[in-house]
């Protein structure tokens, strides 16, 4: 636990904040660590210090259930239950950061879902010009008729049309032939 230290400021000891920031978590999440007894820490007055090694050398748990395994592979081509598209764009020039807002209010909103989608991508690339890949993984028997996909497809281009140009996309769907 805490113990008290004879100086103001030790070499070879980080600060609460150096050392979340370091084990990548937050500043309480140290303090806890530090109450819970499983990262060592000083007070040599009102502020917390932990040893570097310590820091070093803690190892926080895992969250959740851990895989006891790697899942295998799975599919073969012929019986394959997933297909992706693949829509890859430009953005328009000086929008990354509308694209985003858009973005945002698409997922809290819960809109264009996919019909049939098992999950959705939407990545960014900043290589100039910036490009949007558009990743659709779709069951294979849960994909939705051809019309229904399209007018899906219209709806999603039509709210990002000031934001991505249509005209430069690329669009392509692939069966998987193994998955995890």
């Amino acid at each position: 636990m805490k113990e008290e230290f004879p100086t103001s400021e030790p070499p070879g000891y980080l600060s609460v904040k150096q050392a979340a920031k370091i084990l990548h978590v937050s500043e309480r999440r140290v303090h806890q660590y530090v109450e819970a007894g499983r990262l060592r820490a000083y007070q040599p007055g009102r502020d917390i210090m932990l040893p570097v090694e310590a820091v070093e050398q803690f190892k926080p748990r895992l969250t959740g259930r851990p895989r006891k395994k790697t899942p295998g592979w799975r599919g073969s081509p012929d019986t394959s239950p997933l297909l992706i598209t693949y829509i890859r764009v430009q953005m328009r020039p000086g929008q990354q950061t509308r694209l985003l807002e858009k973005l945002q209010t698409i997922k809290r909103e819960g809109r264009h879902l996919f019909p049939g989608t098992v999950t959705r991508y939407i990545s960014l690339d900043d290589a100039s010009p910036a490009t949007v890949t558009i990743q659709l993984v779709w069951k294979n028997g849960e994909m939705p008729d051809e019309p229904t996909r399209k007018q899906a497809f219209r709806d999603f281009e039509e709210e990002l049309a000031d934001v991505l140009d249509w005209e430069t996309a690329e669009h392509r769907t692939e069966k998987v032939v193994i998955h995890t």
